[in-house]
């Protein structure tokens, strides 16, 4: 692994990372890097916004990561860290929606564990990318559960009316992905993606300035804008298209526009907190309808042709 032309980290292949290497890099994949250096970015980012969040994303991604390895999750993914991001969001998502009390505590490592072996599992079964989709669905099924685990919802209470701030929700909305927010964690997300990619850094920002420009002309209240809560979806796709559909600006700022816009429909509507299910539907979306695009060109074909025939 290089860092601004310098070695920092022998290059392995995926298969042969170890297993210290494999839990950074599932730190790192929450923003679709592979990189171990990101990782402590991260982990710093959410630790100075609450040092319980970092407790418990360090503790589930490592979880995640053994638990993944015990089930004999597929080597190379292992190696890229694709098993670790998903519980890593989970603890974050608990340790966000729920008081710290002794029951989060005891719930942390398990849930982790169950969404690593859901991880394993999908990995195995589904063909197309699930993305953080394991993560979504059991805090879904938990959500309901909450009072019979003797968890303590936190009331986030509603967004307050305020001017809005399109720069503060731009650099709020990278931290957001992490579920946290403020300048500080903003600009050591950014500087973590930084330092492993800048085309997707610039991805990032374009993302998050996108989504508050979009969430400020509808009206949507300023600090919902300038927490970055609007704008996280926006970033994870706005990232995830570039990096695993196409590397083509277009299509990161169309994801970016989708997501804000399917997020705020499923937060309407869904009896749990939306969480990141704009950005993976989103991506499902653009794969969807890139499946669909060349049979659209061949239709166009044979009435063009049908068109010439007659003429």
């Amino acid at each position: 692994m290089k860092i601004v032309g310098i070695q920092v980290l022998p290059e392995v292949e995926p298969c042969q990372v170890p297993l210290w290497r494999q839990i950074l890099r599932g730190f790192s994949q929450c923003a679709f890097q592979i990189n171990e250096i990101t990782a402590l970015f991260f982990i710093a980012g959410v630790t100075v916004f609450n040092w319980r969040m970092g407790v418990c994303y360090v503790a589930s991604v490592v979880i995640g990561t053994v638990v993944a390895r015990l089930l004999r999750g597929v080597p190379d993914l292992l190696g890229l860290g694709l098993y670790g991001f998903n519980s890593g969001l989970m603890g974050l998502a608990l340790a966000n929606f729920f008081q710290p009390d002794l029951a989060l505590w005891l719930l942390v490592p398990v849930v982790a564990a169950v969404v690593a072996a859901g991880t394993v599992a999908m990995a195995r079964w589904v063909r197309i990318p699930f993305l953080a989709a394991p993560f979504i669905a059991m805090f879904w099924v938990l959500w309901p559960l909450a009072d019979m685990l003797g968890l303590h919802k936190i009331d986030l209470g509603a967004f307050p009316n305020a001017p809005v701030a399109l720069l503060d929700g731009t650099v709020c909305a990278l931290g957001a992905t992490l579920f946290a927010t403020g300048y500080l964690v903003g600009i050591l997300f950014l500087a973590g993606v930084l330092i492993s990619n800048w085309r997707h850094a610039v991805v990032a920002v374009i993302g998050a300035a996108l989504a508050a420009s979009l969430a400020a002309h509808v009206g949507a209240k300023g600090t919902a804008i300038n927490s970055g809560f609007i704008g996280f979806n926006a970033v994870l796709a706005a990232m995830a298209v570039y990096a695993i559909v196409a590397a083509d600006l277009r299509l990161a700022a169309m994801a970016s526009v989708f997501a804000t816009w399917i997020f705020s429909y499923v937060g309407r509507n869904m009896p749990a907190p939306a969480l990141a299910s704009g950005f993976v539907l989103t991506v499902w979306l653009i794969l969807l309808l890139g499946w669909l695009n060349p049979r659209f060109n061949g239709d166009m074909t044979l009435v063009e042709g049908a068109g010439n025939s007659s003429g």
